[in-house]
């Protein structure tokens, strides 16, 4: 965000004491020195850019280094600007690499960015001269007329000449100096305040990002932390399951395993021994059913190595209604996509299976160019309503989550169509 600098106190008798109007003298001055330096270095660089960029090996990387090195000088500017009148500026950016020389090279020569800069300096050297002369009429010349009455009659004839009039008398000395004194105390600050407000705008427009682009990069960087969100909490859930696979439930098949050896070792003997065997045989086999229906609702296997055709199959499979699916998701989509898009189905499935008193259902899953879609249709009951049911808003939320969109149609008695939709990305 740009700040602009602060303004000069508005009350007069606030002016004098406000310490931004001795700072913005400094950096209206400060103008004329920059011009000097940094403006004849901008504009040493620039030549330097367009007459190398066409010398092959020579030219190209002195093409990007003059490109970087204005962008340098533009950020000292800058700090001024912070330092002097409190003005803070969101930096322009430099075009990043490609990897390609001649095309990082003919970036930095056609970049937006360089030749707003470039104009900057080349607007601040009028400027500077105005601001010399505005400086000198505002606090040199009201001082040497306020002791006007003092020394105008030690000028020849005792008197002195301000353009068309003449002061020869003690009384026209002394209005002068009233005058004088009243332009000093009050325009002279607001003349340094219009420049200071004027040569503020000049940075903020030309060295300093606009507040569209601004806000569009920040929501781009919220978008990619927000992806980076998703996909590490999807990979937390592949973690999970693969050490829930791997880990908990293979130790329990083995238990199980063991467990019924011990059983059939044991024969007919120590009934009451073989009966606490058998009911810890079924527990052990119960949980290897909870943990692998726990580790497939975290991510199944079959998802990440066969991809979301074969996990759908297995899905509408154990379906208790029946269900004719279709897939067709060529390129595959990312594994955060195809995860989402497994749940969407697996939560509406078995909403139909608990609620709808479907006959039959469908699920189709295409693929058109970079949208995911996933249509899920029952010809139940209907009447289903995402703001009263929790695992619709759940879902509702995950496909959010990715900038898609989820929609569902369910009138009483004319069954329910589920629709979600994800960009995919190319």
């Amino acid at each position: 965000m740009t700040v602009a600098a602060n303004p000069v106190p508005r009350a007069p008798w606030r002016l004098w004491r406000s310490p931004y109007l001795w700072l913005a003298t400094i950096h209206l001055l400060g103008d004329a020195v920059v011009v000097l330096t940094s403006g004849l270095l901008v504009l040493f660089t620039v030549a330097v850019a367009l007459l190398a960029w066409p010398l092959a090996y020579i030219g190209i990387p002195l093409s990007v280094g003059a490109n970087r090195f204005v962008y340098t000088v533009a950020g000292w500017e800058l700090a001024r600007a912070r330092i002097t009148r409190g003005q803070q500026i969101q930096p322009l950016v430099p075009p990043l690499p490609t990897g390609s020389r001649i095309t990082d090279a003919r970036q930095a020569i056609t970049d937006q960015g360089l030749w707003r800069q470039f104009l900057y300096y080349v607007l601040l050297l009028p400027l500077a001269i105005t601001w010399v002369m505005l400086i000198v009429v505002a606090w040199s010349i009201p001082p040497v007329l306020i002791v006007l009455p003092a020394y105008y009659s030690q000028f020849a004839a005792a008197q002195a000449q301000l353009g068309p009039f003449v002061i020869d008398t003690v009384t026209k000395a002394s209005v002068v100096a009233a005058i004088a004194a009243l332009f000093l105390l009050l325009a002279s600050p607001w003349l340094i305040r219009a420049a200071s407000a004027l040569d503020a705008e000049l940075a903020r427009s030309l060295l300093g990002r606009s507040e569209t682009g601004a806000l569009a990069e920040r929501v781009s960087q919220l978008v990619t932390s927000r992806q980076q969100v998703v996909d590490s909490v999807e990979a937390e859930r592949r973690r999970m399951e693969r050490d829930l696979h791997d880990g908990a439930q293979q130790r329990l098949v083995s238990l199980a395993m063991t467990l019924g050896r011990a059983k059939n070792r044991l024969g007919d003997k120590e009934p009451d021994v073989r009966t606490l065997i058998e009911e810890a045989h079924s527990e052990a086999m119960q949980a290897i059913a909870e943990i692998r229906d726990l580790t497939r609702g975290l991510h199944p296997p079959v998802l990440t190595d066969r991809g979301l055709d074969a996990a759908l199959s297995a899905v509408a499979a154990r379906s208790p209604v029946p269900v004719r699916l279709s897939v067709d998701v060529q390129p595959r989509p990312s594994l955060t996509l195809e995860s989402i898009a497994y749940f969407v189905v697996t939560e509406a499935l078995a909403n139909v299976a608990k609620h709808a008193q479907a006959a039959q259902a469908e699920v189709q899953v295409t693929r058109a160019g970079d949208v995911l879609r996933v249509e899920v249709r029952d010809d139940g009951q209907g009447g289903a309503d995402p703001a009263k049911g929790s695992g619709l808003r759940g879902l509702a939320d995950r496909v959010a989550g990715v900038d898609g969109r989820l929609t569902v149609d369910s009138p009483l008695g004319g069954g329910t169509t589920l629709i979600a939709e994800v960009p995919c990305g190319s």
